[in-house]
């Protein structure tokens, strides 16, 4: 039994740090390697949402723990300002990516909300199960029952996680036309930044193992300040 607990630990560890290291070539090389075009990628976000006929989305600059993401509530696209402000295909890639959630409307805005939603609990659902297994662990309960049932749940997040994952590849395939038009020059940069664009879409993959973060800098008291609240 311990050793079938060890193996989906690993595999589960594996598929979070191979998603984070995917996205890592987003956020390191990406944003060293200048765009084809002087825009920056606020720039090229509203080019694109002109581009779909979009005029209902305020950019906001914010710079905290949750940032870089699209609210489809308040239709606001939040972005850090090192992307916002950035020219390079890292900071393209993630604003772009972004911003085509903003197109996704009717049915799939219902998907879009779902997946936001696994997104959450990805981020602190496994704090809470951590807590669960301490309340287990104080009312004598056996620790292997405590730490399976910690495992099953961190299991069952990641798999929603993963398979919530065509919200994601479908905001980039909404991005085709535009890209298409406006890369026409410059068929290289439009096949580099197709690359970063799907390693952005595994960005929220690894919120499992970042959970701790999450929680402290996101959830506690106090800590509204970081993120985007109005």
């Amino acid at each position: 039994m311990l050793a079938i607990f060890i193996i989906i630990i690993l595999l589960g560890f594996g598929v979070c740090q191979w998603a984070a290291g995917r996205f890592a070539q987003v956020t390191g090389p990406g944003m060293k390697e200048r765009a084809p075009t002087a825009h920056t990628a606020e720039e090229v976000v509203k080019l694109f949402l002109a581009f779909e006929g979009v005029t209902d989305v305020e950019i906001v600059e914010h710079d905290g723990m949750a940032s870089n993401y699209f609210d489809p509530r308040r239709r606001r696209l939040f972005l850090d300002p090192k992307v916002s402000q950035g020219s390079s295909m890292g900071a393209w890639a993630i604003a772009l990516h972004e911003a085509a959630h903003a197109t996704q409307t009717e049915g799939a805005l219902g998907d879009l909300k779902w997946r936001q939603n696994v997104i959450r609990l990805n981020r602190y659902g496994p704090i809470f199960g951590l807590l669960g297994v301490g309340g287990m662990l104080f009312m004598r309960f056996p620790p292997r029952f405590a730490i399976a049932a910690f495992i099953a749940i961190c299991v069952i997040l990641l798999l929603l996680n993963l398979g919530t994952l065509a919200v994601e590849h479908n905001a980039n395939a909404r991005l085709r036309r535009f890209l298409e038009n406006h890369l026409e020059r410059y068929p290289d940069a439009h096949e580099r930044l197709s690359g970063y664009l799907s390693r952005v879409a595994l960005k929220e993959v690894g919120d499992i193992l970042r959970s701790p973060r999450f929680f402290l800098f996101s959830a506690l008291p106090g800590s509204g300040k970081i993120r985007p609240v109005k």
